[in-house]
């Protein structure tokens, strides 16, 4: 009976130490995801960059400027994230993971002031785009 118990204990501590595994496996695949994320995010800046750069129409409107900087300040909340995830996957030192716990929170706000900027020029530019399209055209 008590062999059975220990196989069973065994067993369990084995399933228990692949989860672990896994888990530790799972968390450094997040890690590489976080830096494409990133790679997309400075890909949109740079393109949205030469847009601007471009044309003459979106570098006047305030709007679209706003657009372009809220990109740019999500690109930095992103690599901030990737570090801190990073650093999260691969570190069992308890006190660097949480630094890498924080950093990764850090860039989660950063791209969240992003995005409220990203969301108002928007909606300021649908507000001007309604408008357009309700003053009637004058035809001499």
């Amino acid at each position: 009976m008590n062999t059975q118990s220990e196989t069973k204990n065994q067993t369990k501590e084995s399933s228990h130490n692949d989860n672990k595994e896994l888990i530790n496996q799972l968390e450094k695949q997040v890690s590489i995801a976080v830096w494409i994320q990133f790679i997309g995010a400075i890909m949109e800046s740079l393109y949205l960059s030469k847009i601007m750069l471009i044309s003459e129409e979106v570098r006047a409107d305030e709007n679209e400027r706003q657009i372009v900087l809220s990109s740019w300040v999500g690109s930095i909340g992103t690599f901030l994230d990737s570090i801190g995830t990073t650093t999260q996957a691969f570190t069992s030192d308890e006190k660097i993971e949480l630094e890498g716990e924080v950093l990764s929170n850090f860039g989660d706000w950063i791209k969240v002031i992003s995005s409220i900027l990203d969301a108002h020029a928007g909606t300021q530019i649908i507000i001007e785009d309604k408008e357009k399209l309700r003053q009637p055209t004058f035809f001499p």
